[in-house]
Formats: C-alpha cells, sequence, structure tokens
C-alpha cells in the first residue's frame, strides 16, 4: 500500500505546528482559550484542553500566560476589553444629537454579544466568578464599570441638552442589563419557544424602550 503524501502525514503535521513563528503563538492560544472558555466554562476549562485546542503543549501556554487566571483574563480583555476602548473612543469624538449617539453605542453592543462566543464568555464570567482570583474579579470589575460610565456619560451628555430626561449610573446599569439579558434569554431559550422573536424584532423592542424611558418629551424643559 502506498503511502501517504509527505504533506499529509502526521509528521509533517505536527512539524507545521512547531514551526509556527513564535509572535503568531499567542494569538492561536487565546483564540483557542476563547473557545474552550466558552464552551466548558471557567471551571471546567484545563490548561492542557486549551493546549491541545492550540496544537502546543500546555507549558507552552503557561509560558506566555502564566495560569489559567492569566489566560482568562487576556481572553476576557481580548473580547470585551477592545470593544469598550472603541467605544470610548467613539464618545470623544462624536458631534451632534445624543439619541443618535446612544442608540449607536448599544447597537455596537448588541452587535458585539450576538457574535458567536460572545453572550457565552460572559455567561462563563457570570458562572466562574466564585473561582476568580482577584485581579481577575478586578478586571471584570473595571470593564463593566467602563461600560456603564459610558453610556452615563451620553445620558447625562444628553440630558443637559435637553434630549433625555433623566440619566445617572442606575439608568445605564437597566440599559446594559437590558442588552445582555435579552440575547442571553434568546441564546439560551429561543430554541424551545414555539415562536421564538429574531434578533432584528428583539432590536426593535429594545429601541422601542429604550426611547420611551429615557426620551424627553417634544417641549419638556430640563
Amino acid at each position: 500500500m502506498a503511502k501517504p503524501p509527505p504533506e499529509l502525514s502526521e509528521s509533517s503535521e505536527e512539524r507545521r505546528k512547531w514551526c509556527r513563528r513564535p509572535q503568531s503563538r499567542p494569538a492561536e492560544i487565546l483564540a483557542a482559550g476563547f473557545e474552550v472558555f466558552t464552551e466548558a466554562g471557567y471551571e471546567g476549562t484545563t490548561i492542557a484542553d486549551v493546549g491541545k485546542r492550540a496544537g502546543v503543549s500546555p507549558a507552552l501556554v503557561v509560558h506566555y500566560f502564566g495560569s489559567k487566571a492569566g489566560l482568562f483574563e487576556a481572553v476576557i480583555q481580548d473580547r470585551f476589553g477592545s470593544f469598550v476602548a472603541g467605544e470610548e473612543a467613539l464618545l470623544a469624538g462624536h458631534r451632534g444629537a445624543y439619541r443618535d449617539l446612544l442608540h449607536q453605542l448599544v447597537r455596537r453592543l448588541w452587535e458585539h454579544v450576538w457574535e458567536p462566543g460572545s453572550i457565552e464568555l460572559a455567561l462563563a464570567v457570570k458562572a466562574g466568578r466564585e473561582e476568580f482570583t482577584p485581579g481577575t474579579r478586578a478586571l471584570c470589575h473595571q470593564l463593566g464599570g467602563r461600560w456603564r460610565g459610558l453610556i452615563e456619560g451620553v445620558l447625562e451628555a444628553g440630558r443637559q441638552q435637553g434630549e433625555f430626561r433623566i440619566a445617572g449610573p442606575h439608568v445605564a446599569r437597566v440599559i446594559s442589563a437590558m442588552v445582555m439579558g435579552t440575547v442571553e434569554a434568546s441564546r439560551c431559550f429561543g430554541s424551545v419557544e414555539s415562536r421564538p422573536s429574531s434578533p432584528e424584532e428583539l432590536w426593535s423592542a429594545v429601541v422601542a424602550l429604550l426611547d420611551h424611558g429615557v426620551l424627553a418629551a417634544q417641549g419638556e424643559s430640563q
């Protein structure tokens, strides 16, 4: 029986894995960590699982990220930290109506958490928080605070312009929870509903509730 071509042999595949440029390995491990954490949760994930998914040794995962907690923090920072930083830059450069900016920010969060794995990572954070190191807890707290602070800033600026009738940290928290909770419920329970709502149908409801809750009535004073 003829042997398989060298490029298809197992040893050749292994060589390709180990001959990858070293600078590409952290990103590959990070991507593998994201996949495993979203599938197995924080507690159910091991460094060995991540190494296997990335095609590297567990020792190499530890070399780049230190520990499971360090890898999880890097995954959260990559998935949510960069998103929050981009939205903060959007607010800094905004000119125009704050209703438009609020809709834009909430829509971008909506689309981000609908991306494959995002809500599952958020659920992993929620389920695994008792197991987190102080550093991981601090990171999650910081990112949540930055996002709510961003929404609070938009609401306050709009209130001062007479566009919004309410603002403050509690409103920002409710808006964030409305988005996250709606996506979570749809992803977790939509498959068992007799008539599940589409993401766009849900988004229309979110916008209607958002506007009804915060917009100032026409002619209403500050």
